[in-house]
């Protein structure tokens, strides 16, 4: 019962991570393609990190029960 719970927080902690690197990339990607100009691979990679975005609170929403 214990290592379960020691596990689900260490997976908590890990998706809490993970979001944070995607919505630090999403801002880097953001400022990076402001200079340069937008194309079309910055708009899918935008597109697919904000998929993983939704994907994983949606999942950290679930790890609070």
């Amino acid at each position: 019962m214990i290592k379960d719970f020691i596990r689900k927080k260490k997976h908590i902690r890990y998706v809490n991570r993970y979001l944070n690197d995607l919505r630090w990339d999403c801002i880097n990607t953001v400022i990076a393609s402001s200079a340069t100009g937008f194309n079309k691979g910055t708009d899918e990679h935008l597109e697919s990190i904000g998929m993983l975005i939704r994907k994983y609170e949606r999942r950290r929403r679930l790890l609070k029960f």
